[in-house]
Order: C-alpha cells, then structure tokens, then sequence
C-alpha cells in the first residue's frame, strides 16, 4: 500500500483527504467564460461580499492563495529585513516562508500539546523589541486562546495575523473565525473545507488597513480607487512595492459556489468528528485532541496522539486506510536555522500526531471500518 512513487493515481483505499467539488460550479463557470469577464471582476466582488457576511467582518480581500493572504498581510503591516514575527512551529511551512519571504525572521513559540495551537504564555516570552507582529495558527479548525493572544498583542502594540486556513467556519466564543477584528488569513486550495482549486483571502475591520490590502494584491495599486485615463491605465503613483496576488473571476465563480456549500460540508464534518469523539475516547495508546466548550471546530482535519505511531500508520495502510502527518515541525527544514531543542511540546508532536481520514468522501462503512481498526490497534 505505501508507495513512493508519485503517480497521481487515485486507488481504492480510504483516503485521508478528498476534494469537495458541487457539480453546479460547472454551470457556473461557463456563465462566467460566456460573459468575457474572467479577471477580477463581478464575481470575484460577490465572493467578498459572501466573505464579509459569513465571517461578519467588515473588510475583505480576495487573493489567488492562502500562503498571498499571508504575505500581502505582513507587507501590509511594514515587516520587513531585521524584523521578528513569533510563530507556530507546528503548521505547514507556508505559515513561516511566508515570513521569511519578507526578510523577516520567524520566532517560534512552543505549543500546546493537548491542542496543537501556539501557547499564549510562550508567544509572551518570546517578545522584545524587534518583535513586529505575531501569527497564531487555528490548528486543525480547532480555534486558539484568541483571548489571551489578542491582549498580548494588544499590550504590547504588536498586530496579530489569524492564520485561517484550516479554520473556515469554525468559532470561538460564538464568533466566526475571521471575525474577530485581527488580520484574518484563508485558504481555498483543493483540500480545504471550501475550494475554487486555490485562491485566498483575507478579512479585517480597519478600513486603512483594508486599503493596503487592496493595493498589496495588484502591483501597489487599489483597483477600487484607481483613476482611469484611457490614454493612461495607471496614471498615479504605486502605493509602494505590491504583488500579482489578485483572484480573477474564474476563480471568483468556483468560489462563491463552494462558499455556499459550506454549512452542508460543515454539517456532515461536525457528524464525523463527533463520532470519533465518541467512539475514540478513553483508548489506551491513542489519545484525542481536547476541544473546549467555549469553542467550535470545524474538523478540517482530525489529528490524534499515537503511541509508536509508525507501527499505526503501518497498520492503518496495510488495512487500506491512509493516516498521514499534515506537516512536520518546521524548524526541521534548514531554512529556519536548526531544530530547537527547548521546545517540548513540539518535540513531543512531532513524533506522535498523525491525522485520521475526514471529509465528505465517508460513508458509514467507512467511518465504522476506521474505528475498528483504531480499537484493534490500541488493544494489540
């Protein structure tokens, strides 16, 4: 079953991921094709619109990825050579290349090991003057002390950036993630809750803020106050050094066909990831995440403790079901300098966090045949 090679072949076995795609976006889409409109346009100002009243947020920007959103947010707020950013280790590296892309050195802060997010009192550790902002990371839809980290940020005057992209649709203290008035990130790309293949977006309630964003997406220009001069496309001055980050309307139109998908895609998520909670509770060698009551996840993925997770994950693919590691400590790759030793938690998630499969692919059969497995596991 495990096999090296990568040939795009799609086989028979329980899948840890799956694309949700709803067939209508290909009616859509071809509206879209037959209009001639297929750069940022109308479409892609509706899925804004759609951003800001599901996530009831007064701003939002829509850019071609998760990992843009991210970048154009730190440019946003002047990071730049010689400034840090305190971080997540745990995520996927985009969260921190991101950082370094603007001459930035990421900070990383340890986590939690009960929930996999950033510690707010080891973000607090890390400040000092060089310090220019903090990113937290709603890890596997399963939200942060948002609390806690945002009156660190506010104490200190150092903005926060929400990184969102496994967080779409989940809340915290009855607030939608991306909600909250930070610099909210998300991602699109294909394996999300919500996907137009890949593309962006970011949320805020700071209209100078939002105007930055704008000019970031689209080479430094804001294309909502952009002068028009026939004999001249871009008559003013560049509001700085921008990007080619923009979402056109072909995406735009897959987009906002999926963002109407998302509670039927949160509905059967919720089902899944409660059964687990229930059926995988008080195991010997696997242990759950802990999901707070003041918190709503969206089960983006689902990620368990595992003893000797090696022997599970062969266990689990020789049974024909994938479980996969979502991303390693990020100080394991060169470009963040070299493991860093002191970070506890981390050392010990990154030896025995491994995801089990979720998404709307599952049938009963399936999720049965996965509990199954998992029992037999933690009894041998």
């Amino acid at each position: 079953m495990i096999n090296n090679k990568l040939d795009y072949k799609i086989d028979n076995e329980i899948r840890t991921w799956n694309v949700n795609i709803p067939m209508r976006v290909i009616g859509e889409l071809k509206k879209t094709i037959k209009s001639k409109w297929i750069n940022t346009g109308p479409k892609e100002k509706k899925f804004r619109e759609l951003i800001k009243k599901r996530f009831k947020s007064k701003y939002a920007v829509a850019t071609n990825s998760g990992t843009s959103s991210l970048r154009c947010a730190l440019a946003s707020i002047g990071v730049t050579n010689g400034d840090e950013v305190i971080s997540t280790p745990y995520t996927w590296l985009a969260t921190n290349t991101a950082i370094l892309e603007q001459g930035a050195k990421p900070v990383f802060a340890d986590i939690n090991y009960d929930d996999l997010n950033i510690s707010a009192e080891e973000i607090e550790k890390k400040i000092n003057k060089k310090t220019k902002a903090i990113i937290c990371v709603h890890y596997a839809g399963n939200p942060v002390e948002l609390d806690k980290i945002k009156k660190i940020s506010r104490d200190h005057k150092i903005p926060l950036i929400e990184d969102c992209a496994h967080a779409m649709g989940s809340e915290y203290k009855g607030v939608p993630i991306g909600g909250s008035g930070s610099i909210c990130c998300f991602s699109f790309q294909c394996v999300k809750i919500v996907t137009c293949g890949d593309g962006g977006a970011i949320t805020c309630n700071d209209k100078n803020m939002y105007e930055k964003l704008q000019s970031k997406i689209w080479y430094g220009f804001n294309k909502e106050k952009k002068k028009i001069n026939f004999l001249n496309p871009v008559s003013e001055n560049p509001d700085g050094l921008g990007f080619k980050m923009n979402m056109n309307d072909i995406v735009a139109t897959f987009a906002c066909v999926a963002m109407e998908e998302l509670d039927k895609s949160l509905k059967k998520r919720k089902i899944i990831g409660e059964i687990y909670r229930k059926e995988l509770n008080n195991l010997h060698r696997v242990k759950l995440l802990n999901y707070k009551i003041d918190r709503k996840p969206n089960y983006q993925i689902f990620p368990i403790h595992v003893q000797d997770r090696t022997r599970f994950a062969k266990f689990m693919w020789d049974n024909n079901v994938q479980v996969n590691i979502n991303n390693r400590r990020n100080d394991v790759y060169s470009i963040f300098g070299g493991i860093n030793k002191n970070l506890k938690n981390l050392n010990k998630v990154d030896k025995d966090v491994i995801l089990l499969p979720i998404h709307l692919g599952l049938n009963k059969s399936d999720i049965n045949r996965i509990i199954e497995l998992v029992h037999k596991f933690d009894k041998n």
